[in-house]
Protein backbone atom coordinates (compact mmCIF):
# COMPACT_ATOMS: atom_id res chain seq x y z
CA UNK A 1 0.00 0.00 0.00
CA UNK A 2 1.43 3.34 -1.05
CA UNK A 3 1.35 6.11 1.52
CA UNK A 4 0.04 9.57 0.61
CA UNK A 5 2.80 11.78 -0.75
CA UNK A 6 5.22 8.93 -1.49
CA UNK A 7 6.43 8.07 -4.95
CA UNK A 8 5.92 4.59 -6.31
CA UNK A 9 9.44 3.30 -7.19
CA UNK A 10 7.97 1.07 -9.90
CA UNK A 11 5.79 3.80 -11.40
CA UNK A 12 6.22 3.60 -15.15
CA UNK A 13 4.75 6.99 -16.05
CA UNK A 14 8.25 8.54 -16.33
CA UNK A 15 11.82 7.42 -16.83
CA UNK A 16 13.93 6.11 -13.98
CA UNK A 17 17.65 6.41 -14.77
CA UNK A 18 20.74 5.03 -13.04
CA UNK A 19 24.07 6.59 -14.01
CA UNK A 20 27.27 4.99 -12.77
CA UNK A 21 30.59 6.81 -12.86
CA UNK A 22 33.82 4.99 -13.60
CA UNK A 23 36.59 4.91 -11.07
CA UNK A 24 38.00 1.43 -10.93
CA UNK A 25 37.63 -0.24 -7.58
CA UNK A 26 35.73 2.82 -6.29
CA UNK A 27 32.83 1.44 -8.32
CA UNK A 28 32.19 -0.80 -5.34
CA UNK A 29 31.00 2.23 -3.38
CA UNK A 30 28.31 2.83 -6.03
CA UNK A 31 27.26 -0.80 -5.75
CA UNK A 32 27.06 -0.69 -1.95
CA UNK A 33 24.95 2.48 -2.09
CA UNK A 34 22.68 0.80 -4.64
CA UNK A 35 22.55 -2.31 -2.43
CA UNK A 36 21.20 -0.17 0.43
CA UNK A 37 18.60 1.43 -1.83
CA UNK A 38 17.47 -1.94 -3.19
CA UNK A 39 17.36 -3.46 0.32
CA UNK A 40 15.09 -0.65 1.50
CA UNK A 41 12.88 -0.95 -1.58
CA UNK A 42 12.61 -4.73 -1.25
CA UNK A 43 11.92 -4.47 2.49
CA UNK A 44 8.97 -2.19 1.72
CA UNK A 45 7.80 -4.57 -0.99
CA UNK A 46 8.08 -7.49 1.43
CA UNK A 47 5.79 -5.69 3.89
CA UNK A 48 3.20 -5.58 1.12
CA UNK A 49 3.75 -9.25 0.17
CA UNK A 50 5.31 -8.27 -3.14
CA UNK A 51 8.26 -10.17 -4.62
CA UNK A 52 11.73 -8.60 -4.48
CA UNK A 53 13.02 -6.73 -7.53
CA UNK A 54 16.42 -6.26 -9.11
CA UNK A 55 17.79 -2.99 -10.52
CA UNK A 56 16.76 -4.04 -14.04
CA UNK A 57 13.16 -4.18 -12.78
CA UNK A 58 13.32 -0.66 -11.33
CA UNK A 59 15.41 1.37 -13.77
CA UNK A 60 14.42 2.12 -17.36
CA UNK A 61 17.98 3.00 -18.33
CA UNK A 62 21.30 2.10 -16.72
CA UNK A 63 24.49 3.60 -18.10
CA UNK A 64 28.01 4.31 -17.03
CA UNK A 65 31.52 5.26 -18.01
CA UNK A 66 34.53 2.94 -17.85
CA UNK A 67 33.96 0.47 -15.00
CA UNK A 68 30.57 2.12 -14.41
CA UNK A 69 29.69 0.82 -17.88
CA UNK A 70 30.73 -2.67 -16.81
CA UNK A 71 28.43 -2.41 -13.79
CA UNK A 72 25.63 -1.14 -16.05
CA UNK A 73 26.03 -4.17 -18.32
CA UNK A 74 25.93 -6.57 -15.36
CA UNK A 75 22.89 -4.95 -13.72
CA UNK A 76 20.92 -4.06 -16.86
CA UNK A 77 21.71 -6.40 -19.72
CA UNK A 78 22.78 -9.45 -17.69
CA UNK A 79 20.02 -8.71 -15.14
CA UNK A 80 22.17 -9.49 -12.09
CA UNK A 81 21.05 -8.58 -8.60
CA UNK A 82 23.34 -6.24 -6.66
CA UNK A 83 24.96 -8.97 -4.54
CA UNK A 84 25.89 -11.03 -7.60
CA UNK A 85 27.21 -7.90 -9.30
CA UNK A 86 29.38 -7.03 -6.27
CA UNK A 87 30.82 -10.53 -6.25
CA UNK A 88 31.63 -10.62 -9.98
CA UNK A 89 32.85 -7.01 -10.02
CA UNK A 90 35.20 -7.61 -7.08
CA UNK A 91 36.75 -10.59 -8.84
CA UNK A 92 37.15 -8.74 -12.11
CA UNK A 93 38.69 -5.68 -10.45
CA UNK A 94 41.44 -7.82 -8.98
CA UNK A 95 42.49 -8.84 -12.48
CA UNK A 96 42.00 -5.43 -14.14
CA UNK A 97 43.72 -3.28 -11.54
CA UNK A 98 46.73 -5.33 -10.52
CA UNK A 99 49.41 -3.05 -9.11
CA UNK A 100 52.28 -2.30 -11.43
CA UNK A 101 55.72 -2.10 -9.89
CA UNK A 102 57.29 -0.09 -12.73
CA UNK A 103 54.49 2.33 -13.51
CA UNK A 104 55.40 5.80 -14.71
CA UNK A 105 52.83 8.23 -16.22
CA UNK A 106 55.10 9.37 -19.08
CA UNK A 107 56.55 7.17 -21.84
CA UNK A 108 60.15 7.43 -23.02
CA UNK A 109 58.91 9.50 -25.98
CA UNK A 110 57.30 12.06 -23.63
CA UNK A 111 53.68 11.00 -24.22
CA UNK A 112 51.37 10.51 -21.26
CA UNK A 113 50.14 7.00 -20.58
CA UNK A 114 46.82 5.83 -19.20
CA UNK A 115 46.94 4.24 -15.77
CA UNK A 116 45.30 1.01 -16.86
CA UNK A 117 44.94 -0.79 -20.17
CA UNK A 118 41.52 -0.59 -21.83
CA UNK A 119 42.13 -4.12 -23.15
CA UNK A 120 41.89 -5.41 -19.57
CA UNK A 121 38.50 -3.72 -19.13
CA UNK A 122 37.29 -5.13 -22.44
CA UNK A 123 38.45 -8.58 -21.40
CA UNK A 124 36.67 -8.21 -18.04
CA UNK A 125 33.40 -7.28 -19.77
CA UNK A 126 33.66 -10.33 -22.01
CA UNK A 127 34.45 -12.54 -19.00
CA UNK A 128 31.40 -11.23 -17.10
CA UNK A 129 29.18 -11.93 -20.11
CA UNK A 130 30.54 -15.47 -20.51
CA UNK A 131 30.23 -16.22 -16.76
CA UNK A 132 26.60 -15.23 -16.91
CA UNK A 133 25.94 -17.86 -19.58
CA UNK A 134 25.96 -15.71 -22.69
CA UNK A 135 28.43 -15.62 -25.54
CA UNK A 136 30.76 -12.65 -25.89
CA UNK A 137 29.56 -12.30 -29.48
CA UNK A 138 25.89 -12.00 -28.46
CA UNK A 139 24.40 -8.66 -29.42
CA UNK A 140 22.98 -6.35 -26.80
CA UNK A 141 19.90 -6.02 -28.93
CA UNK A 142 18.94 -9.67 -29.20
CA UNK A 143 15.32 -8.93 -30.07
CA UNK A 144 14.06 -9.58 -26.52
CA UNK A 145 11.91 -6.72 -25.25
CA UNK A 146 13.37 -5.70 -21.89
CA UNK A 147 12.12 -3.08 -19.47
CA UNK A 148 15.67 -1.87 -18.82
CA UNK A 149 18.02 -0.50 -21.49
CA UNK A 150 21.78 -0.25 -21.12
Amino acid sequence: MQRVGELDPLDDSGLCLLSLDGGGVRGLSSLYILKGIMARLNHERGLENLPPVKPCDVFDLIGGTSTGGLIAIMLGRLEMDVDECISVYSELMRSIFKKKWNWFPISLTGKSRSRFKSAKLESAIKEAIIRHGSKETDLFNDGVDRRCRV
